[in-house]
This record gives structure tokens, C-alpha cells and sequence, in this order.
């Protein structure tokens, strides 16, 4: 069965767009809360390319494939800089990464600190450019919103909020007006501390089972 909203043109905002989907009211997410996301992190777009890149080292890229159920996941080695391709996003420890493409693939994930020591000396990481990139402000640690931002009312509504035919995308105004919880608010930080100890296990045992891949194609001659 369709839906059916009516909207006066004072309420299409700027631009007028009469895209449907952008008043879709399965985009709102019902909770209890006195903020929402814009007001505790930041999306930060700092873009670099391989011309303007000023890492002396090597580049973890990642795209909207490692990025999965709220950690980072690849089977690639950081590489020059010269290497980078299209542009990219740079990213720090501690950054969340949201994929605006396809929602219901749940492309969440919290940059751990393990994924700049890859290499001896550190490495730089960055990200495709259709990640939202979130940084926590004063006060707000970003690694704990990542089980809220994967919660089930809130990928409804990213889904909900799918504009365009080809790459349908969510935009960043949905994004950052998603309301936040009073519980999530409050309990961010201490969530924060369980995701970070859920990346370095996550990471420490994809680290072992390469370890024992290389042993055994060792063994193998």
C-alpha cells in the first residue's frame, strides 16, 4: 500500500525538492530524546588526493566494503600515497564511518587505533568519500554511537531516506537530525570504552589468522 503526505511549500525547505522520499515518515525515528546527533558529533569532509597528500609513509584506503557491523574489516596492506587513486577522506583514530550508499548493508564501523600501526613507523588511513565521517565533540566520544546508528528504527530510517535512481544515498541533514536517546546520550562514553575493546579483539584475531595462513604456507615450501 502507498503512502500519502501532504507538505505545504513552506515546509519542502531549501532548494524546494519534491524528491518523496525526503518526507517519507518512516525517516523519523520515535525515542525519547533532547538532542540529536549534530549537537554531539561533528561530519567532518577533510578530502585529500594523492597530489595533496603529505603522508611520508604508506595509506590504509578504505572503502564502503571493509566497513561492516561496526568494525573495520580488509584483506589489503597500506600502500604509497602515489597510489591513492580518486580522492579520498582522511580519517583519525576514534572517527566513525558511516556509509551513505545502501544502508541495509549496515557499513558502520569505528576507526580503531590499531589500523595506523600496520606498517613500522605508523601509516595514515583514508576513507572513499561516500562515508559520512563522525567526530565526537567536548564531552562525546563518536565510538559510542556506533550500536545506535546500527540499531534497527535507525537503519529503517537512513533506508527510508534513500534519494536518487541509480546510487540511491541518504544526505547528511538526515543523518545529523536523527534524534539521540537520553539513555544512548548518557551511557556514550562508557559504550565508547566497550567498542574499542571489541575492535582491538576483532583485530587482534584477524592478525592471528593471517599469522597462521603465513605459517602454514610456510610449512607448505
Amino acid at each position: 500500500m502507498g503512502i500519502h503526505v501532504l507538505r505545504r511549500v513552506a515546509d519542502l525547505g531549501d532548494g524546494l525538492p519534491l524528491a518523496p522520499e525526503r518526507f517519507d515518515p518512516r525517516r523519523r525515528v520515535e525515542v525519547v530524546a533532547r538532542r540529536c546527533l549534530s549537537e554531539i558529533v561533528d561530519v567532518v569532509a577533510e578530502n585529500v588526493s594523492a597530489r595533496s597528500c603529505n603522508s611520508p609513509g604508506a595509506i590504509l584506503i578504505l572503502d564502503t566494503t571493509h566497513a561492516y557491523q561496526g568494525f573495520v574489516v580488509f584483506r589489503h596492506d597500506p600502500v604509497p600515497a602515489a597510489s591513492m587513486g580518486s580522492t579520498k577522506r582522511r580519517v583519525q583514530a576514534g572517527d566513525v564511518i558511516i556509509s551513505r550508499l545502501r544502508p541495509y548493508l549496515r557499513q558502520v564501523a569505528l576507526v580503531d587505533e590499531a589500523l595506523f600501526r600496520l606498517c613500522p613507523g605508523g601509516n595514515a588511513v583514508v576513507a572513499s568519500t561516500e562515508f559520512f565521517v563522525l567526530r565526537g565533540r567536548a564531552g562525546f566520544d563518536a565510538a559510542g554511537l556506533v550500536p545506535f546508528l546500527l540499531s534497527e528504527r535507525v537503519q529503517a530510517a537512513l533506508a527510508a531516506g534513500q534519494e536518487g535512481g541509480h546510487h540511491p544515498r541518504f544526505c547528511k541533514e538526515l543523518l545529523l537530525s536523527l534524534p539521540v536517546p537520553d539513555g544512548v546520550a548518557r551511557q556514550v562514553n562508557r559504550t565508547a570504552q566497550q567498542m574499542r575493546r571489541l575492535a582491538a579483539a576483532v583485530r587482534s584475531s584477524l592478525l592471528a589468522s593471517r599469522s597462521l595462513v603465513a605459517r602454514v604456507e610456510a610449512e607448505m615450501g
